[in-house]
């Protein structure tokens, strides 16, 4: 893709990354096939090649964002299945942060928007706070047809129901079963400790269960969220708190990973030490979290054979590839886990009494 910044903006270093990745681009096309708000939408403006054009018009003009760009940029999952299938490496996932970076900084969003947002940012991450606000929002679900714009669409997203808070996102160590043979920290989430209990249960039983000290410090939030949202010094301040938990484990009774079950969270802190870059006093402590970061999926492919079911199955399940989030490939790394010889148009079933549907 040619780019057409002047040599005084080219000496921003954000702008010579952005230039940089914006040249990689051949518009081929192929991310169209992959990215979920292409798919639904049918836009070219909203796939990651019309993003990629319009991110690059908006660096390019040194003005604020337009209102259009916004739009979709705003509409960008951040799945970053796009990568997983682009030819070029093209590495959108530091072109769209920086994006959003700029629009929170240069565009003015309507007064209810950014009231909406600022109220996301505030309880979301905090998941006392943001339980209560569920708890609350259930009264007024009935009444969400009648709300206006998002708001409507918040309250009817309500959960109807919801479950006491877990254990096992109280800061603690579960001790594995039988001999040790890793200790790990997990990031317990917020608001998936809140809207899904269940995962960070289940995470922990199987990490106990092959070997696994799980520990659960209290690292709070990880900034993932309002990072996405283009807020970054709010991100970073969450973020610190978050390295400077782990850190204190890894220079006390040591950590061999620091385990995530989210993806968006996981993207995030893999990319700690890019967020701390220019800050001498916490980039050799975040780019040392970053390091040892890894996806539930992952952890189970590094440990290969450790992983093997030591039971004999009682069940078969299925899983649906396509719905696997496509971050740091999770739908492969689950598959290889469990020893499943994938076939790529057809049911496959294997040893461990899986079977895997691959569309």
């Amino acid at each position: 893709m040619e780019t057409r910044f002047s040599s005084a903006n080219l000496q921003n270093p954000d702008i010579a990354a952005a230039n940089d990745i914006l040249r990689k681009c051949v518009h081929c096309g192929f991310c169209t096939a992959t990215c979920p708000s292409y798919v639904i939408l049918g836009d070219e403006l909203d796939s990651p090649r019309g993003r990629i054009y319009q991110i690059k018009e908006m660096l390019e003009a040194e003005a604020p964002a337009p209102a259009a760009t916004v739009k979709h940029v705003d509409r960008c999952l951040s799945c970053l299945s796009c990568m997983t299938t682009c030819p070029s490496g093209v590495d959108y996932l530091r072109l769209i942060d920086q994006a959003r970076s700029h629009i929170e900084k240069s565009f003015r969003r309507p007064l209810p928007e950014r009231l909406l947002r600022a109220l996301i940012a505030h309880l979301v991450p905090r998941p006392r706070l943001f339980r209560l606000a569920l708890l609350a929002a259930r009264l007024v679900r009935p009444l969400a047809a009648f709300l206006p714009g998002r708001l409507g669409a918040l309250a009817a997203l309500a959960p109807a129901r919801l479950e006491a808070p877990s254990p096992a996102a109280t800061p603690q160590v579960f001790a594995a079963q039988g001999k040790r043979r890793k200790r790990v920290a997990l990031l317990t989430g917020c608001a998936q400790q809140v809207l899904g209990i269940a995962i960070n249960e289940a995470t922990v039983r199987i990490l106990c269960r092959h070997g696994c000290e799980v520990v659960v410090s209290p690292s709070g939030c990880c900034g993932a969220l309002e990072f996405h949202m283009g807020r970054e010094d709010q991100a970073r301040v969450r973020a610190r708190r978050a390295i400077a938990a782990w850190t204190a484990e890894l220079d006390g009774a040591g950590l061999d990973a620091v385990v995530v079950n989210a993806s968006g969270c996981g993207s995030t802190v893999k990319d700690y030490g890019h967020m701390f870059r220019d800050d001498e006093a916490w980039r050799l402590r975040a780019e040392r979290i970053a390091g040892i970061a890894v996806d539930i999926s992952e952890q189970w492919s590094m440990d290969g054979g450790g992983w093997r079911q030591h039971r004999k199955p009682r069940k078969q399940i299925a899983i649906d590839v396509e719905a696997v989030n496509a971050d740091a490939g999770r739908g492969e790394n689950l598959l290889r886990t469990v020893a499943i010889e994938v076939s790529r148009h057809r049911l496959a079933e294997k040893r461990d009494g899986l079977v895997v549907h691959w569309r």
